[in-house]
């Protein structure tokens, strides 16, 4: 007789292939039918409110792995706050001005800024800018991420712009705002001064040079001897604009001879500069660098003279001890203008080429470089020339090496009002994740120079500046902001381009200056970054659905000195409080080597092809089970390996729901004392895997959260007690109590299961859900109801895990005999064996009553338990194997309908249906 079609064979619609490619869209059209994010903000309506304030990606082009792994852990953390019981309105934005679109445009139209008409080009790049947030919310929503996609917050609304301006306004009103001339990055290809988190570090090839400034004073220092001093530069362009040659006070200066010349040199670089220019001369003097003070150098090839000055920043590292001075291209040359009289010299325009002297004239500054080391070489005055590759600062968004120069731009003066201080106290109020990134928001904080706000582009929200017609005073006044603002709230900042400069000016306002009520428009628009750090108050206190401060900011770890610092610093002048209570952090995503993705590699991965190839719920997987505070590996190697871990806990998931096809809860709501002990030890174990995974999901450890849940699927579930079960739930009766007993836990597992893996592996928890055989609401998502009584506290018995672990590790010793046994063919299935202990005494009580318990645990079809020393032996089944249920039984054939049945089986067979 075939038996198969009386056993209890799993029921699932719940595949054993994801093709996760084909279902994650449909289960995307389930959620937008169910209108999911308004429906569980709806449920937690009145709740406490978690605030995840979203950092606006560019809206410049499609998004990449990084924009991928930074939305995923977003959802991520809402999702788990949202089945934690919180409101979780999250809402997501994105930057639409500045650079990044601009350079893309420009690039697609192959223009400059000076090639287009202003109006005509703003509005090409709005339309730009807005096609790309379309196709990168398609994109976001592909990766299974919640938000009210029909409302994101954009840069270039209206309302957003009102904000900007109302901020800028107050900063205005408090003096915060300054205009001032000094050295800032500029990007002569972009032709703008650039923030410091525009700037990036890479290798570049630049001229080392060590050239000699005369002494055309001696001053008795000297003893008459004709001296040069030593200076080293990597930007011998410079040298154009030197007005100084700076020494460190407390250093010791020498005079040694070299072939036909006396030089001045820091006597500690002396064992550097033999290295480097062959100096090896006898000292003939030495003196303290204050002494040389005020000293007249002539300049190499220009004109003029120049100072000897003193300074603390000279460093005995590197050079010569001797450094020369060029205001206009360095920020800490120009800081020596307050204590000297120095001329700030800018002869390079905009766009990198010289303007004068009439000699360099109509050079770009590599040009330049060259005409300057041939002018130093005529005149003899080239001690060393040679080509070095040092890491320098370039343009993040056109990639060219920038250079400092001193321009007219506006600033936020950051030590205003104490600001830096209390900057420095709210980062101690943060919660930073990791640790690490509080010392480094520290650092970059301590050491921060003032903040550049202007730009000179054309594609973002203008600075509402005026030229007085008559004296040519540039002004901001915060009576003009605060005009602006409200123009901007009604027509956009377009209007500050369209409209006449009188639309801006209130009635009666007058040049501070001369008194003048005839004024210009000035064109620089805003920093960008200003931009996006304004949406403390443009969203999360303009938006009545947020709470000031958010709860948390999650970006990139390069947003340090991006979007946080930016964020951090207008908040905390005008709110007096930081924007955010906790910081997480990511790193960079590379390839499977620790290399940067490069097209020129070719080892970028998009993830649009790995939802295509794989399914989005992998990348899901990839971005929890990385450890992000280091940067982030990825490969195809990486993603078959979690697809392989995807399998596993997909296969598990199947396996309970096909088991508990036909259990109904509501009839078999079990005490604990009424379970199977195995049961209950299961029971416990599932009740300290779901402390264990929210603890980690709550200290943001998503990696551990997947390890955990990787192992509970594999080693504890399937590698044990779904494997031991299948004799019970397959060959027991339907409705025993041993059946049940297993099937309410197994139900107990699977809702604690789905719900813990569901902020990660969103497609296949609805999916799982949704296959649920017995569910009442078949709209409902598996997002709805939350976590509160999925776990009770009674379930976790200590004393019962702690009895537990002792036949486990029993278990332990077990089953490599059965192994043994197997291999050398003594048996085929461990069903085939039956398994004798003896024990000392203790031991012996406590197993006594174990041997039915024991047959389950080790599959095995007996135990036998006797007292004495302690041995494990494993032999042949006694009796015959019933064709039912693979076990041995020696009691078979007394019955004539079922002549090779157990005893168990037979009275299965018997009773029938209930």
């Amino acid at each position: 007789m075939n038996y198969k079609d009386t056993l209890n064979l799993p029921r699932t619609s719940f595949s054993m292939k994801a093709n996760l490619a084909s279902l994650e869209p449909k289960l995307i059209s389930f959620w937008q039918e169910l209108n999911i994010y308004q429906r569980l903000r709806e449920e937690r309506k009145g709740r406490d409110k978690y605030i995840l304030h979203d950092g606006p990606p560019y809206a410049n082009g499609l998004i990449h792995i990084g924009h991928a792994i930074n939305k995923i852990l977003k959802d991520i953390v809402v999702k788990f706050k949202i089945l934690s019981g919180y409101d979780c309105p999250f809402v997501v934005g994105w930057d639409c001005h500045g650079l990044p679109v601009e350079h893309q445009l420009f690039k697609e139209l192959n223009l400059t800024k000076h090639d287009v008409k202003v109006s005509d080009f703003r509005k090409k790049a709005k339309d730009y800018a807005l096609k790309f947030v379309k196709l990168q919310a398609e994109d976001f929503k592909r990766l299974g991420v919640f938000s009210d996609w029909d409302n994101p917050y954009l840069t270039l609304d209206p309302g957003y712009e009102h904000a900007v301006m109302k901020l800028l306004e107050f900063l205005v009103s408090e003096g915060y705002v300054y205009r001032g001339r000094k050295p800032v990055n500029w990007c002569a290809k972009c032709e703008t001064a650039l923030a410091e988190a525009e700037v990036e570090y890479l290798d570049k090839e630049s001229d080392s040079v060590y050239v000699l400034f005369k002494a055309v004073e001696d001053k008795g220092i000297f003893s008459g001897k004709e001296a040069h001093f030593v200076i080293w530069t990597t930007t011998p362009w410079t040298l154009i604009a030197n007005t100084a040659v700076a020494l460190h006070p407390e250093f010791s200066y020498c005079l040694v001879k070299h072939q036909d010349k006396m030089l001045v040199v820091g006597s500690d670089l002396l064992p550097l500069l033999k290295e480097k220019i062959d100096l090896n001369g006898q000292r003939i003097k030495e003196f303290k660098g204050a002494e040389l003070e005020g000293i007249k150098l002539s300049h190499p090839f220009l004109k003029r003279e120049v100072p000897v000055v003193l300074a603390d920043f000279v460093s005995k590292e590197e050079g010569s001890g001797c450094v020369h001075i060029a205001p206009g291209h360095g920020e800490e040359d120009f800081a020596l203008t307050r204590q000297y009289d120095l001329e700030v010299i800018m002869p390079v325009n905009d766009k990198g080429v010289f303007e004068a002297p009439p000699e360099f004239k109509g050079l770009d500054v590599k040009k330049a470089a060259a005409a300057v080391l041939e002018k130093l070489a005529e005149r003899n005055l080239l001690v060393n020339h040679r080509k070095i590759t040092h890491s320098y600062p370039h343009c993040w968004r056109c990639k060219e090496a920038i250079i400092f120069r001193a321009t007219f731009q506006w600033f936020l003066k950051i030590d205003h009002q104490d600001l830096r201080a209390r900057l420095l106290k709210e980062v101690e109020a943060v919660r930073w994740v990791p640790a690490s990134g509080k010392e480094r928001m520290r650092s970059m904080l301590v050491g921060r120079p003032d903040w550049c706000l202007s730009r000179q582009r054309l594609w973002g929200v203008p600075i509402p500046a005026l030229r007085c017609a008559s004296c040519k005073e540039v002004v901001l006044a915060k009576e003009v902001a605060g005009r602006a603002a409200a123009v901007f709230k009604e027509k956009g900042s377009d209007s500050w381009f369209n409209l006449d400069v009188r639309e801006f000016i209130p009635e009666g306002f007058q040049c501070p200056e001369c008194a003048g009520n005839k004024f210009l428009k000035e064109y620089d628009i805003i920093d960008v970054w200003f931009e996006s750090g304004a949406s403390f108050l443009g969203i999360v206190k303009g938006n009545p659905d947020l709470a000031f401060p958010a709860d948390l900011y999650l970006e990139g770890s390069d947003q340090h000195r991006g979007w946080f610092q930016v964020s951090l610093i207008p908040a905390v002048a005008k709110e007096k409080a930081a924007p955010f209570k906790a910081i997480l952090t990511h790193g960079f995503v590379v390839d499977g080597e620790g290399r940067k993705m490069s097209k020129s590699l070719g080892n970028v991965i998009a993830p649009q092809e790995i939802s295509r190839q794989y399914g989005a719920e992998i990348l899901r997987l990839w971005a929890a089970y990385s450890d992000y505070s280091e940067d982030v590996k990825i490969s195809n190697e990486i993603i078959k390996q979690l697809v392989d871990m995807y399998r596993k806990i997909r296969n598990t998931i199947r396996f309970i729901l096909g088991n508990i096809a036909d259990f109904d809860i509501g009839d078999n709501d079990f005490q604990p004392e009424n379970l199977l002990e195995v049961d209950r030890f299961m029971l416990a174990k599932a009740g300290v895997f779901y402390k264990e995974v929210i603890s980690f999901y709550e200290d943001f450890s998503f990696y551990k959260v997947c390890q955990k849940v990787f192992n509970f699927c594999n080693l504890d579930l399937s590698s044990f007690y779904l494997d031991i079960l299948k004799d019970r739930l397959y060959t027991f009766s339907p409705y025993s109590k041993e059946r049940k007993s297993a099937q309410f836990v197994l139900y107990q597992i699977l809702n604690i299961l789905l719900k813990l893996i569901s902020p990660i592996l969103s497609f296949t928890a609805e999916e799982a859900f949704q296959a649920w055989g017995n569910l009442k609401d078949k709209t409902a998502s598996v997002f709805i109801l939350g976590l509160d009584g999925i776990c009770r506290e009674e379930w976790v018995d200590k004393d019962l895990l702690l009895k537990w672990e002792w036949i486990m590790a029993l278990r332990d010793a077990v089953l490599p005999l059965l192994e043994k046994k197997r291999e050398e063919g003594s048996i085929g299935s461990s069903l085939e064996a039956r398994v004798f202990l003896t024990c000392p005494a203790d031991d012996y009580k406590r197993l006594a009553g174990y041997p039915d318990i024991l047959k389950e645990v080790f599959i095995v079809s007996a135990v036998e338990v006797d007292e004495g020393d302690f041995e494990i032996r494993v032999d042949k089944a006694r009796g015959k194997k019933c064709p039912r249920c693979w076990n041995f039984s020696e009691i078979t054939g007394k019955d004539d309908k079922y002549p090779d049945l157990c005893h168990k089986c037979l009275r299965v067979l018997k009773e029938g249906k209930k």
